[in-house]
């Protein structure tokens, strides 16, 4: 009787030992197929596009042109401009004593700036632009921060200057202003762009 209980616990011991490794190599196995599920991941940053130096020019300067298209990162001199009108995002002038970039809107309205004069208002944008300090990490930050910040549609040029602009294809462009030489008319200066990757 005494082996028949010691046979029946020990059969018990066993068969409970069996269902918690066969638990165990289930459990595992969960796990593994886990990790196969998780090799795909969406990208939580994505990176500028790269950056291009373009010379422009105010309104009096013959060498550079003075309106800015961000999305092909191209300067166009005014005859240029005013066959493309469309396309213009700023434009770098002499404006109201002051160095500055605009939307073309703004530089018809100025009514200082000639190559704007003819400018048609049914094809020109009032681009925004929204001064910053330092140039936002990646794509997500830059829209964040171009929502967040206060925009104009023209900003004083000072060496250094740093700006985001929405431009006419919807796309985030870093604008950086250096080399600023002159205080007039002629006034030119190295524009960096770099277009959001978003």
């Amino acid at each position: 009787m005494k082996v028949m209980v010691s046979t029946k616990k020990i059969l018990a011991a066993g068969f409970f030992a069996g269902c918690i490794m066969s638990a165990s190599v289930s459990l595992t196995g969960c796990l593994t197929d886990d990790k196969k599920d998780t090799t795909s991941t969406v990208p939580t940053s994505t990176p500028w596009g790269a950056e291009t130096v373009v010379q422009v020019g105010a309104q009096g300067n013959a060498s550079y042109g003075s309106a800015i298209d961000l999305d092909a990162k191209k300067v166009m001199l005014s005859a240029e401009a005013n066959a493309a009108q469309s396309s213009i995002d700023l434009v770098f002038m002499f404006s109201t004593g002051d160095v500055q970039i605009g939307s073309p809107v703004y530089a018809k309205a100025a009514g200082d700036v000639p190559l704007a004069a003819n400018y048609d208002l049914t094809k020109v944008k009032d681009t925004q632009i929204a001064r910053i300090s330092t140039k936002p990490d990646d794509s997500q930050l830059a829209a964040s921060t171009f929502e967040a910040t206060p925009k104009l549609n023209n900003a004083i040029v000072l060496d250094g200057g740093m700006y985001l602009v929405k431009t006419g294809q919807g796309k985030i462009a870093f604008v950086s202003i250096n080399d600023v030489q002159g205080d007039s008319t002629k006034t030119s200066a190295k524009m960096t762009i770099a277009l959001s990757g978003l």
